[in-house]
């Protein structure tokens, strides 16, 4: 699956504002160096991965459920600071609410991306990508 595919398949399954909150997050990711890859599994998405260590930022899948992560490397456990100010900046962010809070590696954002708002989820985006170059790619 390419990502014309999966774009594809969220507007089917959610209409053109699920495909258009996901092309509005594809580019807001862009711009602050995160790579927008196709997700495995068997629903498919659109995981945002920052740098060469490819680190996890946030997923959307087709169905527009939208994952965010505090514990960004795959093996290993996040630092504290890190995981404790993603935590409050998903605890303060207006229109976004998590299944179970708080969150030790990754959580699931109650509704679809279509109504979620825009400026929360690009604002995590930005929060996110900012935490990961101070902690894991210091000059």
């Amino acid at each position: 699956m390419d990502k014309l595919t999966v774009i594809r398949k969220a507007e089917e399954l959610g209409g053109n504002e699920r495909r258009s909150a996901l092309e509005r997050l594809m580019i807001e990711a862009r711009k602050l160096g995160c790579e927008p890859e196709v997700g495995g599994g068997r629903v498919g998405g659109i995981n945002f991965r920052f740098g060469s260590l490819r680190l996890a930022v946030m997923d959307i899948n087709v169905k527009g459920e939208v994952k965010l992560y505090v514990q960004p490397h795959p093996n290993k456990a996040a630092p504290a600071e890190l995981s404790e100010r993603l935590n409050q900046y998903i605890k303060d962010c207006e229109g976004i609410n998590i299944k179970t809070f708080p969150l030790s590696c990754y959580g699931h954002v109650e509704g679809p991306v279509e109504t979620l708002p825009d400026a929360s989820l690009s604002g995590y985006l930005n929060e996110a990508v900012q935490l990961i170059k101070q902690t894991y790619y210091r000059s």
